[in-house]
């Protein structure tokens, strides 16, 4: 797969943690409430709270990796809509996505055109009634081959570790390539973005009104959708 799923880089990351035998010195359910630097002794003191007893402890340590991230993760920003006390159904941001949710024959509106916003429509779009994509301004989307073609070639001849670091780097230089060309030639870049969209949706499809960013490519990080599903849900 070009773009791995959700379940598949979860057991990914399981499965490297338990190669490399990092899991046992992974503590969950624990939250920092606060960190103290001591200059004389060039040590962290780390308060740890844990959030199934409340108990706190505290943890010494040289060096301390606030790896956190930008998001709120009890509750992801969820902005207040006027005259959202009169609508009857529910409202929840992504990130507390109610298990038991049946969307099936609903009418659904997602708010957002980032790469959550991408992933979800495609989805939504096989089992609802009507799924609405509501957007302040367009974001790129690109549409990628689902499966490496290139790889799969590969992998008749080639042993699966050879294979993986070709690709990689493969992978990487394209990225290194596309970046620097959306800084030097931000034009080209953005009218061969747009021709695929166009390509993707018909000639009478509003592309610049719908898919047409206000910035240039890269200024934002693109969306890629495997196989054009997004498009696909849009058609």
């Amino acid at each position: 797969q070009s773009l791995a799923n959700g379940p598949d880089i979860l057991n990914y990351i399981r499965q490297t943690a338990q190669d490399y035998d990092v899991s046992r010195h992974i503590r969950y359910q624990q939250r920092v409430v606060r960190a103290d630097w001591n200059s004389r002794a060039a040590r962290w003191t780390v308060t740890i709270e844990s959030a199934d007893t409340g108990e706190s402890r505290q943890v010494s340590c040289g060096f301390l990796y606030c790896c956190t991230g930008y998001y709120r993760y009890d509750e992801g920003y969820t902005p207040q809509f006027e005259g959202q006390e009169a609508f009857t159904g529910p409202i929840f941001h992504a990130q507390r996505w109610p298990e038991e949710l049946d969307y099936a024959n609903k009418r659904v509106v997602v708010i957002g055109s980032g790469a959550t916003a991408v992933t979800l429509v495609p989805e939504l779009a096989r089992k609802t009634a009507k799924t609405i994509m509501l957007q302040r301004s367009p974001t790129y989307i690109a549409s990628l081959p689902g499966r490496d073609a290139m790889a799969i070639r590969l992998r008749k001849w080639l042993p699966e570790s050879v294979v993986y670091h070709l690709i990689r780097w493969k992978k990487v230089f394209f990225q290194m390539f596309t970046y620097n060309l959306s800084r030097r030639r931000p034009e080209r870049v953005k009218a061969f973005l747009l021709g695929k969209v166009r390509e993707e949706l018909g000639p009478d499809y509003d592309v610049d009104t719908h898919f047409t960013p206000r910035y240039n490519p890269w200024d934002e990080r693109l969306c890629a959708v495997p196989d054009g599903d997004m498009f696909a849900a849009v058609r």
